[in-house]
């Protein structure tokens, strides 16, 4: 048989792989060839060398073609794909994820807790390594809730219709060889950034139907100076959405670069929001909208009312990972809003399970990464927790929300120096903030010993959370400033009373421990230096007739009081 030049064996495989009536033969294809290079070894070194390298090959193109499938539409082609990936290599933890997936949703979990433990014991016999921190938090979640898969279908679904961007490439004009270079640089540098976004898909080049969005990237001299323009338009309708002008992109691009995308993502909301008007899951998006806005007013009432329409969106559709990422996150903090309560242990062990759907149904949202991060600080578990936050940051590091919680995360985590290089950066971008995240900002600088811009931050997110007063008083105990600390730790505690749900009415030390338990600290030590430091302040007499109105007024960097 005459095959073309072009021809290759692992591009005809893969094709086979990839419609269920042809996939057995594949299956039965690739066995004899491997046989036939297992047949033909010991007839010389030389030859045996290039059948083994040979051998490898055709595994790794075999390997490739079914790891392809692993997450396709057709459940019944996923799972024979991964079960041969796994005959093929039992280390192939892609496939044992998937098929524990599998038996956890079919009601097998003791089945899926059988394949972890043959990979474990696999790859401790041939590479001495413990299974990846996805497969253990896979293997957690079955554990605390066997039958939690039941019934459920993790198919995944089509996504909805997002809006679909084209970054044009810009053509030379009138620029020299370096401008041009420049502008090519700039370009493809925004173009990656907005492939980070969940909420739209970026394409390298025009679709034939008209219905996208052009964002399109100029570079100019004006004046003898360099302005970067990037406009968003609709060319069906030839509609300028929206536009800005940068000044001299050669410096601190990183920093500008952000502010352009917080402002595209603004522009691109009402565009995003009525694609999805029009998407068949829109009544999904709906309620979860209705439920955070619900959980943006902090009382009980709304509160019960989001988690009510979370629980039913997650019933109703277990693969929708936002309700279950809104859940986890709602979970997280019920103690932090009801002054007087500890986390329980039970809620905690939710937010993990919710947290980990959320992972599950969509391993590239940045959000569901972040909250699981925190989930495993509550837990204990701070390993868990820092690689989940690297794994959001790399997913979108654009995001501020990100950035901001992961500062505060790695500070909990004990890992200042990573902290400090994050909280460095996110200073750098005021506009890009908004007043929620001064909270992060505040217990983040306090940890990491900047008591002023501290208690700055606690002016800046005053009212927004029920920790805010504590860091106040303590940033203006570390200032020396004493008696202005006891003023704001009085208010404090006058703030918190009013919301205590403990069983009696809570003193100034009562509120004290129960502000200092309220976070997941990984450092003991840290949170007896709070604890005592709030004491002290407690143990001042308290001057009456002072300014307490104008704490907020106070000037940190002014010398220690006399």
């Amino acid at each position: 048989m005459e095959y073309p030049r072009e021809w290759a064996l692992f591009r005809d495989l893969a094709q086979a792989f990839s419609t269920p009536d042809t996939f057995q033969a594949a299956r039965r294809t690739s066995l004899d060839l491997l046989d036939i290079f297992e047949q033909l070894l010991g007839i010389s070194s030389n030859f045996d060398s290039w059948l083994a390298i040979s051998k490898n090959h055709a595994l790794s193109g075999i390997s490739t073609a079914l790891e392809t499938l692993i997450n396709c539409p057709d459940e019944t082609l996923a799972r024979d794909a991964a079960t041969f990936l796994l005959y093929l290599d039992s280390c192939h933890e892609a496939a044992t994820r998937h098929l524990m997936l599998h038996y956890w949703n079919s009601g097998a979990a003791h089945k899926a807790i059988e394949l972890y433990n043959l990979l474990y014991q696999a790859l401790d016999e041939m590479f001495d390594q413990d299974p990846e921190s996805a497969t253990i938090e896979l293997l957690a979640a079955i554990k605390l809730n066997p039958d939690g898969g039941t019934g459920k279908t993790r198919t995944k679904r089509p996504r909805s219709n997002r809006v679909t961007l084209v970054v044009e490439d810009p053509e030379p004009g009138l620029l020299d060889n370096r401008d041009s270079s420049f502008q090519t640089v700039l370009a493809t540098d925004l173009r990656g950034r907005l492939g980070r976004f969940r909420e739209w898909q970026v394409i390298a080049s025009q679709p034939k139907d008209s219905d996208f969005l052009l964002i399109r990237p100029r570079l100019f001299r004006l004046d003898e100076q360099c302005r970067f323009l990037v406009e968003i338009v609709h060319p069906q309708n030839r509609e300028l959405i929206w536009s800005e002008m940068i000044e001299d992109p050669h410096n601190d691009w990183v920093g500008k670069v952000r502010v352009i995308l917080l402002n595209i993502g603004n522009a691109l909301r009402v565009v995003v929001a009525d694609r999805q008007g029009k998407d068949d899951r829109a009544e999904l998006y709906d309620r979860w909208l209705q439920s955070l806005a619900l959980k943006g007013t902090w009382t009980h009432e709304d509160e019960a009312r989001a988690v009510a329409l979370l629980r039913c969106i997650t019933q109703e559709a277990p693969d929708f990972g936002p309700a279950h990422a809104e859940l986890a996150g709602i979970y997280n903090i019920r103690h932090i809003l009801r002054p007087g309560t500890q986390q329980d242990p039970k809620l905690r062990d939710k937010a993990l399970t919710h947290a980990l759907d959320a992972v599950a149904a969509d391993a590239m949202d940045t959000r569901a990464h972040r909250v699981l991060a925190w989930c495993y600080c509550h837990k204990g578990e701070f390993d868990l927790a820092e690689f989940h936050f690297e794994q959001s940051l790399q997913l979108n590091a654009q995001n501020t929300q990100t950035l901001a919680s992961s500062v505060l995360g790695f500070v909990f985590c004990d890992n200042a120096p990573r902290a400090r290089s994050m909280l460095s950066e996110l200073e750098r971008l005021p506009e890009t903030l908004q007043p929620f995240h001064d909270i992060y900002l505040a217990a983040a600088s306090y940890l990491l010993g900047d008591f002023a811009a501290a208690a700055k931050h606690c002016v800046g997110g005053d009212g927004l959370m029920s920790t805010t007063g504590g860091w106040h008083s303590a940033a203006l105990a570390k200032l020396g400033q004493s008696q202005i600390a006891r003023q704001r730790l009085e208010q404090y505690h006058q703030e918190i009373s009013a919301l205590w749900h403990g069983p009696k009415e809570p003193g100034l030390h009562d509120v004290i421990d129960w502000y200092v338990a309220c976070f997941p600290l990984r450092s003991e030590t840290v949170r007896e230096d709070l604890r005592r430091t709030l004491y002290d302040v407690a143990a001042q007499p308290l001057r009456t007739g002072t300014l307490v109105a104008h704490i907020g007024d106070v000037d940190t960097h002014s010398a220690v009081e006399s």
